[in-house]
């Protein structure tokens, strides 16, 4: 067990959100007011990694153009900054990500590949949910994409199997409740902190604590669509570790939001062919739409099944 002091000394010992990737963060969240196309260029340039992902986004089918992109300027042009923003953080929040959620029993890359399919949910559910709620999808993307960010946190303090044993003394109570008693604070508050400390905008910061337990009184249509998301995330079988099975999908928020079986349904069939997800254990299955419950042993194939 460690003190919520020892937990929030963890912070201090993370790897810094790089400088670019709050750079391209600001940009997004400007809603491109602040989008600078060569600087944009000079980021991905810098980066291997980020430049690799964006000549194999340009040369992709979904973009459907003859010829293919040989250089940084040429996929500038074909894919757009915003989309370039998209990709270097993406990218960047990957390999932040990569070795992260050991002590939730997740393999390596399970909780990059998790953010990634959360933020296409999000971004699907505010473009579907703007009318009413005016959300900003580029924010909605951000903020899913760094939902879980503080997990890292947890993995500094947490011994290799302090998760498993909680997880299987557990009584039925969110998976957050275990978390403070056993750290003094949540990976949802640590994330919180976290993004207080790189600077980022007030609404993601709000967005990652609450994506858990969004407050309804006032609700937050941010922190609504970024808990969503999480939650057609976990259905399509991304980073479920020890945790997986106990974030219940709140009420209020699929009444808020609106949002019906057949739109959940596509969600997690889009986000399994967005991040090419391979089969695994705790996918959607009859009742969860309504319950919040997700139930284990059922592949993807299978889940988006209507039930009767």
């Amino acid at each position: 067990m460690a003190s919520l002091n020892e937990t929030i000394a963890a912070l201090d010992r993370l790897p810094a959100l790089p400088a670019t990737t709050i750079q391209l963060i600001s940009m997004l969240a400007g809603e491109g007011r602040d989008t600078d196309l060569h600087e944009v260029e000079k980021i991905v340039s810098r980066d291997e990694a980020v430049a690799a992902s964006v000549l194999r986004r340009a040369n992709s089918a979904a973009f459907g153009m003859r010829g293919r992109v040989a250089g940084i300027s040429d996929a500038i042009r074909r894919l757009g900054t915003r989309e370039l923003c998209r990709i270097a953080l993406e990218t960047q929040t990957s390999g932040l990500l990569a070795n992260a959620g050991r002590s939730y029993g997740l393999r390596r890359g399970s909780l990059s590949q998790s953010a990634l399919g959360g933020a296409v949910a999000a971004d699907a559910l505010a473009r579907a949910h703007t009318s009413s709620h005016r959300i900003d999808r580029e924010v909605a993307f951000v903020a899913t994409l760094l939902r879980d960010i503080g997990k890292l946190a947890i993995d500094a303090v947490a011994g290799a199997d302090a998760l498993e044993k909680i997880a299987a003394a557990a009584d039925g109570r969110p998976f957050l409740a275990y978390e403070r008693e056993v750290f003094g604070a949540d990976h949802a508050e640590l994330g919180a902190m976290l993004c207080q400390r790189w600077s980022l905008p007030d609404e993601i910061v709000r967005a990652v604590r609450g994506h858990h337990e969004p407050p309804s009184s006032p609700s937050e249509p941010l922190t609504d669509i970024v808990h969503a998301a999480d939650c057609v995330a976990r259905w399509a079988g991304l980073g479920l570790g020890c945790d997986g099975l106990m974030y219940p999908f709140d009420i209020g928020v699929r009444e808020r939001l609106g949002t019906t079986r057949d739109e959940l349904e596509a969600l997690v069939a889009d986000v399994l062919a967005a991040t090419a997800t391979q089969p695994t254990p705790g996918i959607l299955n009859s009742g969860n739409l309504n319950s919040g419950t997700l139930h284990s042993g059922t592949k993807p194939g299978n889940a988006l099944k209507r039930t009767a």
